[in-house]
């Protein structure tokens, strides 16, 4: 959770769109090397990103921006909207609508996974779990991977669930997490752990060898 200065310069550059260290160092009472530090801090946490910005002659401005993760931090309704549209569907009798939707979206997940692996030219598991890793992060997964390579065994936690709201209408989006782990590593892949049913995380637990993983 970004609490105190850093959630003050999130606030910030959330109702500014683009942000200097300059312009910071205008708003937030603190000192600019402070400021500096944090806008670092919340860099490598994955909150802002930075780019720079030619406006005139002479060196472009360096701006701080939010990611997917910064803006995340922000009230939104989109997962209750979407649960009212899933619902409506349903008793509408659509729900094949429901299904045909989500199997397609996972689909995309896995080609979009597997793109990924394969564009960073990863040569090894350690290195293609790094890209997993990278794009559950973005997901807002919260995951924690962790791979016994003398037991090929690997063993995925998410400890967040981003379609919370959207299960609470259907279970479609568990079977097919659990079957994209399938599809991706080894058909073998189970779930061990399931926050639907109370556990504070979902776990899948995968046997996996070094072939299967490429």
């Amino acid at each position: 959770m970004v609490t105190g200065s850093k959630k003050e310069i999130i606030d910030l550059v959330k109702r500014k769109g683009t942000l200097s260290i300059d312009e910071a160092v205008a708003q937030i009472d603190l000192a600019k090397t402070t400021l500096r530090e944090h806008f670092l801090q919340l860099e490598r946490d994955g909150y802002v990103e930075r780019e720079y910005v030619r406006s005139g002659p002479g060196r472009p401005s360096l701006q701080y921006q939010l990611t997917p993760k910064g803006n995340s931090l922000f009230p939104s309704s989109e997962s209750a909207l979407i649960r009212s549209i899933i619902k409506y569907l349903k008793e509408n009798d659509k729900e094949e609508l429901v299904e045909d939707f989500f199997e397609d979206f996972w689909q995309q997940r896995l080609h979009s996974a597997q793109d990924r692996i394969d564009q960073s030219s990863a040569e090894n598991m350690e290195s293609k779990l790094k890209v997993l890793m990278a794009m559950l992060e973005e997901e807002g997964f919260m995951p924690e991977i962790e791979l016994d390579a003398e037991e090929e065994a690997l063993e995925i936690k998410e400890c967040n669930c981003p379609f919370s709201e959207v299960i609470k209408e259907t279970r479609l989006p568990c079977q097919l997490e659990e079957m994209f782990y399938k599809k991706l590593f080894n058909e073998a892949a189970e779930r061990t752990t399931y926050i639907a049913e109370g556990d504070h995380a979902c776990t899948y637990d995968i046997p996996i060898t070094e072939e299967k993983g490429s």
